[in-house]
């Protein structure tokens, strides 16, 4: 039985041993390919297939050593910091000179042994030995071609596969630093709300003990939704204004008859999606900064909207002059959490895709707000 359990589930060791073969297969395929494709570069010029592996065994030489250089992560991790171009240019530059000595080397060997070379490359050797071993890093601009041509070919995808991973890997990292930071914003959010409505709720055990215990069922439904349907980046946009329409039933509930709250929330049947508990602290504003300041402020509406792909929000309610001004508000906390919190979330979420207008115009506090939900 174990036998046979050994057979269908193997063992750590030999998938790590799978991996490894089949990496040597792809590297020895992969370096069988470039061989080929050097012998026939050389046998067009040389044109003697015997004694092209000269020239093919010196390409190999330089190349797989690049290769396998970019392999190391020192390597890789020096190209990666600030001074990175100035490093890939000085590998650039030793490469070249690598190539340029074998390449001398090879011609002169070649010469000396082989003499039934046609005149084309003959004038190919006259070439490269003309000027002694740093002949060609003089005439760079004679073979800077071949040098690109023969070394790019492997090497290039090598190069390029390099700094993808560091893009990548960069674009990662942002993303989770801007995911903590989303979800630290969401954090301040529900433990305000759930500190502003139990003070509701309180309160208005004191004066009516039924419709307290009415709240209360309430909340559940509403921190139900902030723990576990805010975890998520985008929910659907009518999940959202379900929240928002049993938070006002709690503010009616909470106010009664001494302040009139009007409530327009469209119903939403598209698949609009949003990011969650972004309206609901411009809603708790409007309670907060109007009835619960003072009890002259006796007017709240809010109206949800939806034209084309963008949902409306405006939020007013009543102030006192004398206690609230414009620049006042600027600088308030919205639903418990502070203006440059929503700022912050809005511009995580909706960069350049949302309207926000704010302040106090004839005794009434109002907040424009509106977002494109197209590519949510």
């Amino acid at each position: 039985m174990r036998f046979y359990d050994m057979l269908r589930f193997p063992s750590p060791r030999s998938k790590g041993n799978q991996k490894v073969g089949l990496r040597l297969t792809y590297h020895f395929c992969f370096w069988l390919l470039i061989m080929v494709v050097y012998y026939f570069n050389y046998y067009r010029l040389v044109g003697n297939a015997q004694h092209v592996w000269i020239f093919v065994l010196k390409e190999m030489t330089v190349v797989m050593a690049a290769f396998y250089s970019l392999s190391s992560r020192k390597v890789v991790k020096i190209f990666s910091n600030p001074l990175g171009i100035l490093y890939v240019l000085l590998w650039i530059v030793v490469l070249y000179v690598l190539w340029a000595l074998t390449t001398y080397i090879a011609c002169l060997l070649f010469q000396s042994v082989f003499k039934d070379y046609g005149p084309r490359f003959g004038k190919y050797l006259e070439l490269v030995l003309a000027d002694g071993p740093f002949g060609i890093v003089k005439n760079i601009y004679i073979f800077a071609l071949d040098f690109i041509f023969l070394i790019s070919l492997p090497v290039g995808p090598k190069f390029v596969k390099i700094m993808l991973e560091q893009v990548l890997t960069k674009t990662k990292l942002e993303r989770d630093n801007l995911e903590l930071e989303l979800n630290f914003l969401k954090s301040q959010v529900n433990p305000h709300f759930l500190f502003n409505t139990l003070n509701n709720i309180y309160q208005l055990l004191e004066i009516d003990y039924d419709k307290g215990r009415d709240m209360v069922l309430r909340l559940s439904t509403l921190m139900r939704y902030t723990l576990y349907e805010s975890k998520n980046h985008f929910i659907p946009l009518r999940k959202e204004l379900d929240f928002i329409r049993d938070f006002i039933t709690l503010m009616r509930i909470r106010y009664g008859k001494r302040v009139n709250i009007e409530e327009h929330i469209i119903d939403v049947k598209e698949p609009y999606k949003i990011s969650p508990l972004m309206l609901i602290p411009f809603v708790e504003n409007a309670f907060k900064h109007g009835p619960d300041k003072s009890p002259n402020n006796n007017f709240v509406s809010i109206n949800l909207t939806l034209e084309d792909d963008f949902i409306i929000l405006k939020a007013i309610n009543a102030v006192d002059g004398r206690q609230h001004t414009a620049e006042e508000n600027v600088h308030s906390a919205i639903g418990g959490v502070g203006l440059s919190n929503i700022l912050r979330r809005l511009d995580l979420h909706y960069r350049n895709k949302y309207e926000l207008t704010y302040g106090v115009h004839e005794g009434q506090y109002l907040v424009n707000l509106k977002i494109n939900l197209k590519f949510s």
